[in-house]
């Protein structure tokens, strides 16, 4: 029956992803200088992104608003504007330091013994191409369809599901391999990993989960408990640092699984 195989595909996959999960934080164990990547994009931006949102915002505020003659912005507009920028700085973070621990995290996989900063010489070799990636990770998803556009309309199950899941994790060993152009590193990637698409998402999902409940657990307790506006102002400017240092923390922290998995593909080839 259809809805048994579903089920039972499911449960297949929800036990491979934990399988990667537990492998994952043995490595994590046997390697514990691997929690600096995480840990280091978590500090950096934690640190930072108050600096500099702040700053890029009185640019903003002068130059847009001040210019056209309004007193002051609408506070959705505020707030749309600080999102923006932490999608956009948080981005190219997460994108360096993902890049660098999958970088070390398959080094150890193939028994090698990488030095502490293994990965951040690795990323220095590749920089302008990892930055490249970076800038064009919006594309993923529409580029991992065009990838596989030969397979259509039979396959749109596999290459929605492949190209959903696409990250700079998972392409991360391909930038780092050689100079393909990046249709070809694309491609390259869904090639090795396209099958474990399902468990892809698995983390994905459970990543994006952690990362929302971090994000509006402060709106939480201030819509529970405290009412006033000054509070109201305060919950969200927590929740914005919270969600610049947590998503990188997080999509670091699943390049490890990510890496651990792109391994276990290979090893299945």
């Amino acid at each position: 029956m259809p809805a048994e195989k579903i089920v039972n595909s499911t449960k297949q996959t929800s036990i491979t992803a934990f399988g990667i999960i537990k492998q994952s934080l043995r490595i994590v164990g046997k390697h514990p200088q691997i929690l600096i990547y995480p840990y280091t994009a978590l500090l950096l931006v934690a640190l930072t992104y108050p600096l500099a949102s702040a700053s890029v915002f009185a640019v903003w505020y002068n130059q847009i608003f001040t210019e056209a003659g309004t007193v002051a912005p609408h506070r959705l507009s505020i707030i749309l504007g600080f999102v923006g920028f932490l999608t956009f700085y948080t981005a190219f973070i997460a994108a360096y330091f993902s890049t660098a621990v999958s970088a070390a995290v398959l080094a150890m996989l193939d028994g090698k013994r990488p030095s502490l900063f293994y990965g951040v010489r690795q990323v220095s070799k590749h920089f302008l191409r990892v930055t490249k990636f970076a800038i064009l990770s919006v594309f993923f998803f529409p580029m991992g369809i065009y990838a596989q556009r030969r397979k259509l309309p039979k396959d749109i199950g596999w290459i929605l599901g492949s190209s959903f899941t696409l990250h700079m994790a998972q392409i991360a060993p391909s930038i780092l391999e050689g100079n393909q152009k990046y249709g070809a590193t694309i491609r390259n990637s869904i090639d090795r990993m396209g099958k474990t698409w399902k468990e892809g998402l698995v983390l994905k999902v459970g990543m994006y989960l952690t990362f929302f409940l971090l994000i509006v657990l402060p709106k939480l307790i201030q819509h529970q408990w405290y009412k006033s506006q000054t509070a109201d102002n305060i919950s969200w400017l927590i929740s914005l640092e919270l969600g610049a240092s947590g998503y990188v923390f997080f999509k670091v922290i699943n390049a490890i699984f990510t890496a651990v998995l792109y391994h276990r593909a290979m090893e299945n080839k």
